[in-house]
């Protein structure tokens, strides 16, 4: 019999590759792959930010971000701008393009969302939501103390 936290993570993998897989179908009618819908998600939550905090905020390195930002840019959904003062600097904008899927992809996100937790309640979603944001903490804690 598998232990209680080898099934744990077992489960975990298994809704990590079905969700993906949901996105992936969901999101090509746009264009877009998972991750690039969560940049889009982040920047339209605040618009022009640092590449590095973009990048901090998706959970995804400097050098794999930056490829996402460039694939995102040759389709025009966002722009890079560099600091005036600094030119190291360099922050993301999301372009007209890209502000104006939001309306479609939230609804897109929010069938979604409401396909995978229709048997699920309110209280149990906010309990699921806790222990996620329990263990996203303890992961990168584990990550900066490396």
């Amino acid at each position: 019999m598998i232990a209680e936290f080898d099934k744990t993570g077992l489960l975990m993998g298994k809704l990590h590759r079905s969700l993906r897989r949901n996105y992936d179908r969901q999101l090509k009618e746009f264009g877009l792959t998972p991750c690039q819908f969560e940049v889009l998600v982040t920047l339209w939550a605040e618009d022009n930010i640092l590449s590095s905090e973009l990048g901090r905020r998706v959970s995804r390195d400097g050098p794999t971000i930056t490829g996402v930002i460039d694939r995102m840019e040759r389709k025009m959904l966002v722009k890079r701008k560099r600091d005036s003062n600094d030119r190291r600097v360099v922050k993301v904008v999301l372009t007209p393009k890209s502000k104006g899927m939001k309306k479609q992809l939230s609804v897109t996100n929010k069938q979604i969302l409401e396909r995978i937790t229709e048997n699920l309640t309110s209280k149990e979603i906010n309990q699921l939501e806790t222990l996620l944001l329990k263990m996203i903490n303890n992961v990168e804690a584990i990550a900066s103390n490396s």
